[in-house]
C-alpha cells in the first residue's frame, strides 16, 4: 500500500520549454550553426529558492532598463522585436549586456536540465517508421525521459515535483497535459529491457511523486530563465564553446555537475540519437 503524500513535503519545481522542431520527418532547420535538434528542458528550481531567482531576475533587469518584453533569447540573440535596442548598443555595452547575462544565469540556485534529441540522428534510427511508433514523436520521447529524471532528482532530495510548461495552442498544450498524466498513471512506456540500466521509477513511483502539472506564458519569469537555459544546453550538446552554456557549465548550473558522478547517467542532461554526432566528431578528430 501506498504512503499517502505528505502535504507538508518540499515541492521541487520543474519549468519545461522546448527548442526545435518536434516532428522527425519534419524537414532540416536551416541554422548557422548546422544543427538539428529537438529539445524540451529548461530549469528545476526548489520552490523555497523561487523567490531568489525572481530577485536576482529583477536585479539582472534593473541593469537594464531597456528591457520591456519578456526575455526570450532567440530575439535577444537576433536583436529583433522587442530587443532590437541591443543591436544599437555600442560594441562594448553589447559585450557588458551578454556579459551581465550570462553572469545572472550562472548565479542563480537552479539546475538546468533537458532531453536533447538529434532529428538526424532519430529518423537514422528508423523511429516514427515502424508500426507502433507513432506514439513516440520526438516530444514524447523527450517529454518523459526529463520528466522521469527529474522525478528520480525529487526522490533522491526527499522532495515532490510540480512541472510547468511554456502553453502554445491548445492542441499542443492538451497533448503536453496527457503525457504527463499517461507517464503518472502509467509509469515510462519504454520498453523494459532496452531502460533497465537507466533504472525507470514505477508508475506508483510516479503516482507518489507527481504532485501536478501547470502551463504558463511568457511572462512567467522563470519560463524566461528556462527558455535561455533550454537553448544552451541544446546547443553546448553539439558545442561545448557555446558562450552561455559554457558559462553554465563551469558554473555548476547543470544537473550533471550537481549529482554524484554515479548518478549523472542517469539524472543528468540527456542527449539521446547521438551517434551521427560523434561519429561526425571523432572523423574531424582524425585529420
Amino acid at each position: 500500500m501506498l504512503t499517502a503524500p505528505n502535504p507538508k513535503q518540499p515541492l521541487l519545481h520543474l519549468y519545461l520549454d522546448e527548442t526545435g522542431p518536434r516532428h522527425p520527418d519534419r524537414a532540416a532547420v536551416q541554422t548557422k550553426h548546422g544543427n538539428d535538434w529537438f529539445a524540451i528542458g529548461g530549469i528545476l528550481v526548489r520552490a523555497a529558492d523561487e523567490d531568489a531567482v525572481k530577485s536576482a531576475l529583477a536585479a539582472f533587469r534593473q541593469q537594464w532598463p531597456q528591457i520591456t518584453a519578456p526575455l526570450h533569447l532567440t530575439d535577444m540573440r537576433s536583436e529583433k522585436k522587442k530587443f532590437a535596442w541591443i543591436g544599437r548598443l555600442s560594441g562594448n555595452d553589447r559585450d557588458r549586456f551578454w556579459s551581465s547575462y550570462r553572469t545572472f544565469l550562472a548565479s542563480i540556485p537552479v539546475a538546468g536540465t533537458a532531453c536533447v534529441i538529434d532529428r538526424p540522428g532519430y529518423v537514422a534510427r528508423g523511429y516514427g517508421k515502424r508500426e507502433g511508433d507513432s506514439k513516440w514523436l520526438l516530444c514524447r520521447s523527450a517529454f518523459d525521459i526529463v520528466v522521469e529524471r527529474a522525478a528520480k532528482l525529487a526522490k533522491q532530495q526527499g522532495h515532490r515535483l510540480k512541472i510547468f510548461y511554456e502553453m502554445a495552442d491548445p492542441a499542443t498544450n492538451a497533448m503536453i497535459e496527457g503525457y504527463f498524466h499517461r507517464i503518472k498513471s502509467n509509469g515510462m512506456g519504454f520498453d523494459a529491457q532496452n531502460s533497465a540500466k537507466y533504472l525507470p521509477l514505477t508508475a506508483a513511483d510516479f503516482q507518489h511523486l507527481l504532485l501536478d502539472i501547470e502551463g504558463k506564458d511568457k511572462s512567467n519569469r522563470l519560463m524566461q530563465i528556462a527558455d535561455t537555459y533550454v537553448y544552451a544546453i541544446a546547443r553546448g550538446s553539439y558545442d561545448r564553446k557555446f558562450g552561455i552554456y559554457r558559462r553554465l557549465a563551469e558554473s555548476g548550473r547543470l544537473v550533471t555537475s550537481q549529482v554524484a558522478i554515479e548518478h549523472a547517467p542517469i539524472l543528468g542532461v540527456k542527449t539521446y540519437c547521438f551517434e551521427l554526432v560523434t561519429a561526425s566528431r571523432n572523423n574531424k578528430g582524425r585529420v
